[in-house]
């Protein structure tokens, strides 16, 4: 299934290239042409090519946006759009290291641990887990700078995008890269991360799920931790015999189809062929659905493990 850890609509280009003007451009008083607001495909095809047109230093850009970030005088929209026009250029690995090493961790850190401003919060939550996207060098800096700790913490959070955002950071530094999985596990990340399966926001239990799923599916030893807490029967107890696609569901059914590979689940008979009858229910209602072949198939997957221990 698709990696529902990945939040990230597309930025306001118009804001990236206004900024860009304003910083770089001789003029800073430049008005950036407005065009017909109704034009949605025009307007951005109109500001994708004047970007690229442009000639931007992106280390110069992102070192502009934290002196912004850090100013003491930056207003919310300030912040806001420094932000946006950092996570412009991090797609780049190139200038994601650059940003390591330009102190933005630090910058960063400071916004996730002590802004109030929701929306703010939110960004440099994103802009951390993009900055660490497949990046070993980001992805050591972040995890010695010590923003497990406080990503963890956010998972508490009374505000569920903040939960969320949070959720996106962690995956980005512990899926594929042991030494932050291993700080995870060392800091009780396992047991918090189990706890956002017992949230109501669906979309907080879909990336914790989805999350699960995939570090088991990695690696036995990290299966087997998941295991060790109890993951497996605090999963099956959000699995309902649905009809029709039903994205928690799904979710559900990848985790525990990858849990429930090649692992002795020690499951009473009676649990056991409660689970079975839940996922037989799934199967007979869904399998002549296009919408719900992922849903069938995990289904499946699961009754197999189940009836091979």
């Amino acid at each position: 299934m698709a990696d529902p850890n990945v939040p990230r609509g597309a930025l306001s280009l118009q804001n990236v290239l206004k900024y860009t003007v304003q910083h770089h451009d001789p003029n800073p008083n430049a008005e950036i042409p407005k065009l017909d607001e109704t034009a949605d495909v025009e307007r951005t095809q109109f500001l994708a090519n004047a970007l690229n047109a442009m000639t931007v230093d992106a280390v110069a850009v992102m070192k502009e946006a934290l002196f912004i970030l850090d100013s003491p005088q930056a207003s919310t929209d300030d912040q806001i759009e420094s932000l946006d026009v950092i996570r412009s250029h991090i797609d780049d690995i190139d200038n994601a290291i650059s940003l390591v090493k330009l102190g933005g961790t630090a910058t960063l850190l400071r916004y996730i641990t002590t802004g109030v401003d929701i929306e703010i919060r939110s960004a440099a939550l994103n802009t951390v887990a993009e900055v660490a996207q497949n990046n070993v060098f980001c992805q050591n800096a972040l995890v010695n700078d010590k923003f497990l700790p406080v990503l963890l913490k956010n998972l508490s959070d009374t505000d569920q995008n903040i939960v969320r955002c949070s959720l996106y950071a962690i995956s980005t530094l512990i899926r594929n890269f042991e030494p932050g999985y291993l700080e995870f596990k060392r800091i009780q990340g396992i047991s918090a991360l189990i706890t956002c399966l017992k949230i109501a926001n669906v979309n907080v239990y879909v990336k914790a799920a989805f999350l699960i799923a995939s570090l088991s599916s990695i690696d036995q030893s990290v299966k087997d931790d998941f295991l060790k807490e109890d993951v497996f029967p605090v999963l099956v107890d959000n699995l309902k015999p649905v009809e029709d696609f039903d994205i928690k569901t799904e979710t559900t059914l990848f985790a525990l189809s990858s849990l429930s590979l090649e692992s002795d689940l020690k499951l009473s008979t009676d649990k056991r062929e409660e689970i079975l009858s839940t996922l037989q229910q799934i199967i007979s209602k869904n399998k002549q659905s296009e919408n719900c072949e992922d849903m069938v198939t995990y289904a499946r997957i699961i009754v197999d493990n189940l009836n091979a221990r």
